[in-house]
């Protein structure tokens, strides 16, 4: 009777894992406007299979989500919508990896990264082969005519004075030129971001269904390797030299670097304000404010830069800076 209870009691669990994960991929294709954000963290709802249930178990729960979800979108006609969200099991599975054998948080952050802007890649090169078109193209024009749409509605509006109406055709042809140049950078960025969110919402979620066992350390104590800082440094000299195409990789390098001191500027903020101790409600004001402030999130990215000389979090002396994040893994 008990072994009967227990059979059935695991096929539950199993039946309901593989519909959560089903709905997962599936809700941002039939509510983007609900449900769009949720594209983005779709990694979280593959890696915790893995890691709550093990390799074996989880994979056959992301197999038949995969497999239901696919079937339910064929019916409701957006298959490439779903297949995009599948994109995201290949970084689940990287994130479950790292956690299993110990990687520190920019090692992970690191190879999730390439393994999730690979599927991308290979997702939209196929896409684009399928519907006869070139992706990338297709968003620099979609843009380019945003801009230009947004320059005949004023044109054409007389809301505005000539003068202001002139700065702003400036503004708009400005951003025009300097959107091809960026654009490459902003999507690395986009990328990194995603994993970096998937990261954190996958520790937080692990920390809180098994107290005390979550695989990567608090988000204040996350460290980039100190080398790092040389690659910006050097991105930025040659952002000051009119080298063509150098000066354009440059510039995407100085943007992918400074989302990286970004990140590494808030985990000094979060430590400071607990080590101050601030009351919580005071810490959301905080936060805030700085994101509504324009200047919030450069003066970030300068304390995650200063960081690295001034060491705000005092590390041992004896740490060595190129593997700190593996030896303090599992200190916290």
């Amino acid at each position: 009777m008990g072994a009967h209870n227990g059979a059935g009691q695991r096929g539950f669990i199993f039946r309901g894992q593989t519909i959560l994960l089903a709905t997962a991929f599936l809700l941002p294709g039939i509510a983007p406007s609900f449900f769009g954000w949720l594209n983005g963290l779709l990694a979280i709802p593959v890696f915790l299979p893995l890691y709550l249930y093990g390799i074996n178990q989880g994979s056959l729960y992301i197999r038949n989500g995969a497999l239901l979800a696919v079937a339910g979108a064929i019916p409701l006609h957006i298959l490439p919508l779903v297949l995009f969200s599948l994109t995201f099991i290949p970084l689940g599975y990287s994130l479950n990896k790292s956690a299993v054998t110990g990687e520190s948080e920019w090692r992970t952050g690191a190879r999730g990264s390439l393994i999730l802007g690979g599927c991308w890649l290979v997702f939209w090169a196929v896409y684009g082969a399928v519907e006869g078109m070139n992706p990338y193209t297709s968003l620099l024009q979609l843009l380019d005519a945003g801009f230009a749409q947004a320059n005949e509605y004023y044109r054409t509006s007389g809301e505005l004075p000539a003068e202001a109406l002139l700065q702003l055709e400036q503004i708009i042809e400005g951003a025009r030129t300097l959107v091809p140049k960026i654009l490459p950078g902003l999507l690395c960025c986009t990328v990194i971001l995603t994993v970096w969110l998937n990261l954190i919402g996958s520790s937080k979620i692990i920390d809180k269904v098994r107290p005390g066992q979550k695989p990567w350390r608090k988000y204040s104590l996350w460290r980039l390797p100190d080398h790092l800082v040389w690659f910006a440094i050097g991105a930025g000299s040659l952002l000051l030299l009119d080298l063509g195409i150098l000066s354009t990789i440059a510039l995407g390098v100085v943007l992918v670097c400074g989302l990286l001191y970004f990140f590494q500027g808030l985990a000094v903020f979060i430590h400071l304000l607990e080590r101050w101790n601030v009351p919580l409600y005071f810490r959301i004001i905080i936060y805030a404010v700085l994101i509504l402030q324009s200047y919030g999130l450069l003066l970030l990215t300068i304390l995650g830069l200063a960081d690295v000389w001034v060491d705000f979090r005092r590390r041992p002396h004896d740490e060595n800076k190129t593997t700190n994040d593996e030896s303090e893994h599992r200190e916290d």
